[in-house]
């Protein structure tokens, strides 16, 4: 396996086990409060959002200013633009989806790393360059060395091929995707509550730790003591809890509840939230 200066990956390597979030709102005042609140690292999303490359350039630079490490979710593994212009702005990770196998994965690598490592075209005008050519040999010698590519297990043929894609020397993580692994063998919603889906977890966990690889994972949408404790038990090394956007979504629910208690009994009343979906839909 390469070596990597990638903090997280060091962090996790040095028996700390590092905390992040899914950000999809795009906002950088949450990505301030993730890392005011002892967040190591974000996950920026642009598959499932509106998240754009131009939106992903001070997102990173909130992150930056709070010291927490900027992952970005590609729409697809073979997204070479998006690779690119991740980590022009700074990002240190890049999350590529629905990788089948090794060759995918080369895909994204030869996008990420410059030659001889990968096959990166240049461009000094970057914020990851400085803005400058003159030490552009350190730019490039940095990304390489600290720029890592994340490949998500969240489909059937990844699984298959988990061993080969953790056996690959610039794979560091990886993450498996319930939901997605889930929904593509027939499980639907059930996630890990499927003995399938349990199945294919602990052969990732497994193949990981056969080659040195970190697992990122965790109880995604319903962290709580015993469950980051049973994460940790079945082998995951990086935690990454929790949406922004749904966080925000569970605390208006709890305060509308509050509310609609209180206002019991008291002669006051409280309209009942939309039963599904937006009013009018």
């Amino acid at each position: 396996m390469t070596t990597t200066t990638n903090p997280i990956v060091q962090m996790a390597r040095s028996g700390h086990v590092p905390l992040g979030m899914q950000c999809f709102t795009g906002d950088p005042a949450l990505i301030e409060v993730l890392g005011l609140t002892g967040f190591d690292f974000v996950m920026v999303d642009s598959e499932h959002c509106g998240i754009d490359p131009r939106a992903v350039e001070p997102l990173v630079r909130a992150a930056d200013h709070v010291g927490l490490t900027t992952f970005v979710r590609v729409p697809m593994f073979d997204d070479e633009a998006s690779i690119h212009r991740v980590l022009e702005a700074g990002a240190t990770g890049v999350f590529i989806p629905m990788v089948k196998d090794v060759a995918d994965v080369q895909v994204a690598l030869d996008a990420a790393y410059f030659p001889p490592q990968g096959q990166r075209g240049i461009c000094p005008a970057t914020r990851q360059a400085r803005y400058s050519f003159r030490d552009f040999v350190e730019t490039a010698d940095r990304n390489n060395a600290t720029s890592i590519i994340i490949p998500l297990i969240e489909h059937p043929d990844a699984v298959e091929n988990i061993d080969e894609i953790c056996a690959h020397p610039d794979v560091h993580m990886v993450t498996f995707g319930q939901g997605d692994y889930a929904y593509a063998i027939g499980e639907g919603t059930l996630m890990m509550k499927s003995p399938r889906v349990q199945a294919a977890q602990r052969a990732v966990v497994e193949a990981a730790r056969r080659h040195g690889v970190l697992v990122m994972g965790g109880p995604v949408l319903e962290p709580s003591v015993d469950a980051c404790r049973s994460a940790l038990d079945a082998g995951v090394d990086v935690f990454c809890l929790g949406l922004d956007i749904m966080a925000f979504r569970r605390e208006a629910e709890r305060t509308v509840g509050i509310v609609h208690d209180a206002v019991q009994g008291t002669g006051h009343s409280r309209p009942e939230p939309p039963a599904s979906g937006f009013p009018g839909h």
